[in-house]
């Protein structure tokens, strides 16, 4: 697994209608594949982005509450 910070740094150039939802330095997990779904279904990956998307409005509004997230998640 491999996790990124996010940056939305150059999106005007990623060909979108308007600038990404997603808050800067969010972290995304991605499998060593970049595949977030296979023959089986979706994998842990899309759970797990699911549930970090959440973190800004459960109680973790900061970047730096994801950083240590990612310490108890193991994946760092």
């Amino acid at each position: 697994m491999l996790v990124h910070f996010f940056s939305s740094e150059g999106w005007q150039a990623w060909g979108l209608d308007g600038e990404p939802l997603i808050p800067e330095r969010m972290p995304v997990l991605f499998d060593d594949d970049f595949l977030f779904e296979d023959e089986g279904g979706p994998r842990a990956t899309r759970a797990v982005n699911a549930w970090l998307r959440t973190l800004p409005s459960s109680g973790a509004p900061s970047p730096n509450s994801w950083r240590r997230t990612r310490w108890r998640l193991g994946t760092g």
